[in-house]
C-alpha cells in the first residue's frame, strides 16, 4: 500500500506501462477507491483556518503532495495551485471562496476545506463551521496572532469545534516558536499546548520533535510533556482529582485524557512546522486521523415541529444533511454542497427538502477536489459532496430522507455591513441586472440586494469593499453586466416645525375653457413618526365635494417631492379649510396644481428642517481599541449609550450615529482596529440635521436644479 493508503503496482509493471496507460489506470484504481463504503469512524472533515498570508492554501497543495493525490506541487506564483482556480484568485494570488479537497491518508478518507483568510469573506467560514468536525488554524511564527486567527478561534469557540494550531514558516529568519506560543497561551488560554515542537530554527530547522516522543531526552520536550500532563488532568474532573491525590496519571489515563480532551476542543495542540519544506505536515495529518473526532461523535440536535430532538449518526438510519455552499460550475453547471450529518445518499435516488418542503432527484454526487469532481455511487455520515441540477434547495437548507419532518438549526451568517449604489452602465446591462445579482447572491448568501424604496436606488450588501469589488467584477465576466457602483443617497426627509395658513390658486385662461382652482390650507406639525394627515373642514360648499379628493391627491404628491431639498415632506397634518371655484373653468386638475402650490408656499413659511435616520450601532472591539472608537463615534455626531464586556478581552459599544456619518464605517473601523473590529447596525429613529449640515444638503439641491434649469 502506498503512503495513503492507494494501491501501488510492482515497479516493473509500472514501468512497462506508457504515461497515459498509467494515468487511465491511475484514475481507475482511484475510483475503485473512492467508490468502494468508507466506515464512518474513518472520515474525518477539517476546515483550514487563518489569517490571509499564512500558508493554507500551500499546506493542502503539500498535503495532496504527500498522500500521493498529485504527482507535483503546485505554487500560489504560478496559479497552479489545486485550490485557487477562479479567475479573479489568479489574478490576485489570494484564496476568495471555500473548495472542499478529499484524499486518502492512511486508510481514513479526509474532507479538506480550505478557506479564505481576508476579513471580508469571514462569510465562508461561518458558512461552513456547522459543517466541521474539527479545525486546524495556521499561524505565521513571524507575525504571530492576527485578526484571522481571532476570528477561527471564535468560530471554533462557538461551535465547539475541535481544534489545533499549525505554526507555519518556522524556517524564516528571527521567528521564536516558544513566543509564538505564549501569545497563544495569554490570548486563548493554557489549553493551547504544544505537542510537536521544532528541531532547530531560521534556516537551520530540520525537522520537528513529538513531545510524546518516549525517546525523546530533551530537557526541554520533558518540560513540555509535563505541561501538557497538567493540560491533560485540567480536561477532566475525574483525571484531576486522581492527578492532585497520586501526582501523576499512568500511561492509558494520559492517552486517553489527551484524545478525549482534544476531541472535546479542552486541549488545543500547538504543532510547529514550515509548508514549503514539508516540515510538520504529515504530522498534523497523522493527529487529524488519530485524534480528531469521527463523524459518529457528532451531536446533532434538530426541530421536529415545537419539538427538540437528538439524532444519533448511524450510517444505516435515515438521510439527514444539510446545504452550505453553491457554486456554478462553467462544465457541470449548478453544484450544491452539503454535508451528511447521518444515513446514506445514493447517486440518482432522490431525498426531500424539509425547509421548502419539495422532493427532488440527486442527480450525480460527486466528492469535490478543488475545480475537479469525482463521482460517487454513496455518501455517508461526515462525507462533504456536491450534486448537481438541484432546483429547489438553497444555502441552509435542510435534506433528508422522504418522510423525515427534522429541521436542523439555519446557518447564521454574520451580517453585512457595506453597502453600495449600483448603476448599470447601458439599458440592455439595466434588463440583465437583476438576473445576474440573483446568481452572484446565490453563491455568495452574505452578499444582498435590493431597491431601497426611500431613495429609488438598487443597493447591493456585503461584507467589505473587497469583496463588493471582487463580485461586481465576477458579474461582469460572468454574466457580461456592465456597472458601476458609488456611496449610496442617505434617505433624509423633510419635515415643518410650525403652523401656518396659505393659499394656492391656480387660475389661467388661454383662450376657450380656463382652469380655476382655489384652496386655503392650514399645515401643522404631526407627532414625529405620524405620518400625513389630511382634514376636510369646508362647509357650504365653497370648495365641491369631488374636487376635495384632487386636493388631497395635490397635497401628497407635492410633499412626496419635497420642497426645501427634494426629499419626502413627512408627519404633517393638512387641513383645508376654505376656498372657491368656478362654474365652468374649475376642474380636478386645477385644484390638484393649487394645492400643490400652496404646499410649495406653506412648508416654506412653517419653520422647516431636514430629517436624518438615526442608527443604533454595536461595536465590538478589543478593550485597548476602545478610547479611539468612542472618541471616533463622538466625531460621527454619535450618542455613546453605553459599554459592556463580551468576553475574550472584547468590549461591546453601544450608540446612536446619523447613517449619513456612518456609510463608511467598515473601513475606517478596520483601519483603526487592525480589522479586530466588528459592528452591527439597525435603524433606530428620524432625528433634525443640525442647521449647519442641513445648510449645506439644500445648497447642494439648489445648485443642481439651476443647473437642471
Amino acid at each position: 500500500m502506498g503512503l495513503a493508503g492507494k494501491p501501488r503496482l510492482p515497479l516493473m509493471t509500472t514501468m512497462a506501462l506508457g504515461r497515459a496507460a498509467q494515468r487511465v489506470l491511475a484514475t481507475v484504481l482511484e475510483e475503485v477507491t473512492i467508490m468502494a463504503s468508507v466506515d464512518a469512524a474513518k472520515v474525518r472533515n477539517v476546515g483550514v483556518l487563518g489569517h490571509g498570508g499564512t500558508g493554507k492554501t500551500m499546506l493542502i497543495e503539500h498535503i495532496l503532495h504527500a498522500a500521493g493525490v498529485t504527482n507535483r506541487l503546485g505554487s500560489i506564483e504560478e496559479k497552479n495551485t489545486v485550490c485557487d482556480y477562479l479567475e479573479e484568485e489568479l489574478e490576485r494570488q489570494q484564496t476568495i471562496a471555500m473548495k472542499l479537497v478529499h484524499l486518502d491518508w492512511q486508510g481514513t478518507r479526509v474532507h479538506l476545506v480550505d478557506h479564505p483568510g481576508y476579513v471580508d469573506f469571514i462569510g465562508e467560514v461561518a458558512a461552513s463551521a456547522p459543517m466541521l468536525d474539527g479545525v486546524v488554524i495556521l499561524v505565521e511564527a513571524t507575525t504571530g496572532i492576527q485578526v484571522g486567527t481571532d476570528n477561527a478561534m471564535r468560530y471554533a469557540n462557538e461551535h465547539g469545534t475541535p481544534r489545533a494550531i499549525f505554526v507555519n514558516k518556522l524556517d524564516r529568519e528571527n521567528t521564536d516558536f516558544d513566543e509564538v506560543v505564549a501569545r497563544l497561551q495569554e490570548a486563548y488560554g493554557s489549553q493551547c499546548v504544544p505537542l510537536v515542537v521544532p528541531v532547530g530554527e531560521g534556516e537551520a530547522l530540520s525537522g520537528v520533535a513529538s513531545v510524546l516522543s518516549e525517546e525523546a531526552t530533551d530537557a526541554r520536550i520533558a518540560d513540555l510533556k509535563a505541561s501538557l500532563v497538567d493540560a491533560v488532568a485540567e480536561s477532566d474532573d475525574a483525571l484531576l482529582e486522581k492527578y492532585l491525590e497520586a501526582g501523576e496519571l499512568s500511561q492509558e489515563e494520559f492517552t486517553q485524557g489527551l484524545q478525549q480532551g482534544i476531541q472535546a476542543g479542552k486541549i488545543v495542540p500547538i504543532l510547529a512546522g514550515s509548508v514549503m519544506r514539508d516540515i510538520g505536515v504529515a504530522e498534523l495529518m497523522d493527529l487529524i486521523a488519530k485524534s480528531f473526532p469521527t463523524p459518529l461523535a457528532r451531536k446533532i440536535v434538530a426541530k421536529k415541529g415545537e419539538e427538540e430532538v437528538e439524532v444519533t449518526p448511524d450510517p444505516d438510519g435515515p438521510f439527514l444533511g444539510q446545504v452550505f455552499r453553491s457554486v456554478v460550475d462553467p462544465f457541470v453547471g449548478h453544484l450544491t454542497f452539503f454535508r451528511v450529518l447521518s444515513g446514506t445518499l445514493r447517486s440518482d435516488s432522490e431525498f426531500y427538502n424539509v425547509t421548502t418542503s419539495t422532493k427532488e432527484r440527486t442527480g450525480k454526487i460527486y466528492l469535490m477536489r478543488g475545480k475537479e469532481q469525482t463521482p460517487v455511487d454513496a455518501v455517508g455520515p461526515g462525507d462533504l459532496a456536491a450534486m448537481t441540477k438541484l432546483k429547489n434547495t438553497h444555502f441552509g437548507d435542510t435534506i433528508a430522507a422522504p418522510g423525515t419532518d427534522m429541521l436542523l438549526p439555519p446557518i447564521v451568517l454574520p451580517e453585512s455591513m457595506v453597502k453600495l449604489a449600483i448603476v448599470p452602465k447601458s439599458r440592455a446591462d439595466e434588463d440583465k441586472l437583476g438576473e445576474a445579482l440573483n446568481g452572484i447572491a446565490e453563491e455568495d448568501p452574505t452578499f444582498m440586494h435590493y431597491r431601497d424604496s426611500a431613495t429609488g436606488e438598487h443597493v447591493v450588501r456585503g461584507m467589505g469593499d473587497l469583496q463588493l469589488d471582487i463580485l461586481i467584477d465576477r458579474m461582469r465576466r460572468k454574466y457580461h453586466v456592465e456597472a458601476e457602483t458609488q456611496t449610496p443617497k442617505v434617505a433624509f426627509k423633510e419635515t415643518i416645525r410650525s403652523k401656518v395658513e396659505v393659499q394656492g390658486k391656480h387660475k389661467k385662461q388661454s383662450g376657450g375653457r380656463g382652469q380655476y382652482g382655489d384652496v386655503h390650507l392650514r399645515l401643522m406639525p404631526n407627532e414625529r413618526g405620524a405620518g400625513y394627515e389630511f382634514i376636510d373642514s369646508i362647509v357650504g360648499g365653497v370648495v365641491p365635494k369631488q374636487y376635495i379628493p384632487h386636493v388631497d391627491k395635490g397635497c401628497q404628491d407635492a410633499l412626496e417631492r419635497g420642497v426645501i431639498a427634494g426629499y419626502p415632506v413627512v408627519d404633517v397634518k393638512v387641513e383645508l379649510f376654505f376656498g372657491s371655484y368656478h362654474e365652468v373653468d374649475s376642474s380636478e386638475m386645477a385644484f390638484k396644481i393649487a394645492a400643490s402650490l400652496a404646499i410649495q408656499k406653506g412648508v416654506k413659511e412653517a419653520n422647516p428642517c431636514l430629517l436624518e435616520p438615526v442608527m443604533e450601532i454595536a461595536v465590538t472591539v478589543p478593550e485597548e481599541f476602545m478610547g479611539d472608537v468612542n472618541g471616533d463615534l463622538n466625531s460621527r455626531r454619535g450618542r455613546i449609550l453605553g459599554m459592556e464586556p463580551v468576553g475574550g478581552g472584547r468590549q461591546c459599544i453601544r450608540a446612536t450615529a446619523p447613517e449619513a456619518e456612518i456609510l463608511r464605517y467598515s473601513t475606517d473601523l478596520r483601519s483603526m482596529t487592525g480589522g479586530r473590529g466588528s459592528y452591527t447596525v439597525r435603524f433606530d429613529h428620524y432625528d433634525e440635521v443640525p442647521e449647519h449640515v442641513a445648510q449645506g444638503i439644500i445648497a447642494e439641491y439648489e445648485a443642481q436644479r439651476k443647473e437642471e434649469h
